[in-house]
């Protein structure tokens, strides 16, 4: 390989690292990472490790690809050396990618970019690693989706289903804690949440699945802050598609009652009355079943809007 590409891949690595690690001094100096959207926030929160270490070991990594590259032009034992470090960057990568699309189901664009950088550099060493890169990459990427991530991989340690509440209306002497998924335009959310009024044995936390813009309920206490994507994500995770859902939250977890038919039934029955019937009684489901479900009509879903819905009926 002319020694001219190792000179670019030294340069686009360096300047990788410098963006890296103007990230690091933003985490530093303000507490949380820039990004373009809000899936960056989302997968940082999925880490297992705090995003400032995290980008400090990609800062190390272009730094040493970056000198790698440079010996390179001087000694080939650095050829190989270098062509190693690009495919385990490859690699990692690809987990990335991989965990953006099956798991977090949201794209990081500040992750997308230094995939980018990784994929330039890895083609400007030649055909034959451009040509392992991307076998690496579609590899880890095709096993992924053969996979199966459960609700435990939702969130970490800093992020809980009270991260995702909008606000929540308190009753006297709560006997349940129920979370309602729903959006504001979608009709039969509507519904369910006009017909949560007069409680007295329920907390209700309302977790939208998108930006609230003009939602307003009597009793309502609004939370400091929200994230909706967190609502969404943990639906796509536990397989709904639609909404309204309705979360009852329990000791040994939680039971999913979906649709405006039976969440309204549900809780008129289960909120509303001193003693419950028992037939809605989820301790008395199955216990092979860890999360019981109860499932209806009159849903709209995540990715269509009703009203979209119902002028294609």
């Amino acid at each position: 390989m002319h020694t001219r590409n190792f000179k670019w891949i030294s340069i686009i690595s360096f300047a990788a690292s410098t963006l890296i690690l103007v990230q690091v001094l933003i985490i530093i100096f303000s507490g949380e990472a820039a990004c373009l959207n809000k899936g960056c926030k989302v997968v940082e929160n999925l880490t297992t490790i705090r995003p400032l270490y995290f980008n400090l070991i990609g800062f190390l990594y272009f730094q040493a690809v970056c000198w790698l590259s440079f010996l390179a032009r001087r000694n080939t034992f650095f050829v190989e050396l270098s062509s190693l470090f690009l495919l385990t960057g490859r690699a990692v990568e690809g987990v990335l990618v991989a965990y953006q699309i099956h798991v977090a189901k949201t794209a990081c664009s500040y992750c997308l970019i230094l995939c980018a950088v990784l994929l330039l550099v890895n083609a400007l060493q030649g055909r034959k690693q451009l040509v392992a890169g991307i076998a690496v990459l579609s590899g880890i990427v095709l096993i992924s989706s053969m996979l199966s991530y459960g609700p435990s991989v939702l969130l970490s340690k800093q992020q809980t289903i009270n991260n995702g509440t909008y606000g929540t209306r308190t009753c006297f002497t709560p006997k349940k804690e129920l979370y309602l998924f729903f959006s504001e335009n979608c009709p039969h959310c509507k519904n369910v949440i006009a017909a949560l009024d007069g409680c007295t044995s329920c907390n209700f936390h309302f977790n939208p699945v998108e930006e609230l813009h003009d939602f307003d309920l009597d009793g309502l206490n609004r939370t400091a802050s929200y994230d909706p994507e967190i609502n969404k994500l943990l639906l796509k995770l536990l397989g709904i598609d639609s909404i309204p859902v309705l979360l009852e939250k329990k000791q040994s977890g939680f039971s999913i009652i979906k649709g405006e038919k039976q969440i309204v039934d549900y809780t008129k029955q289960t909120c509303y009355l001193a003693d419950p019937l028992l037939y809605l009684d989820s301790d008395a489901q199955s216990k092979e079943e860890e999360i019981p479900l109860f499932s209806e009509d009159g849903e709209c879903s995540l990715t269509i809007d009703c009203d979209e819905e119902e002028q294609q009926q």
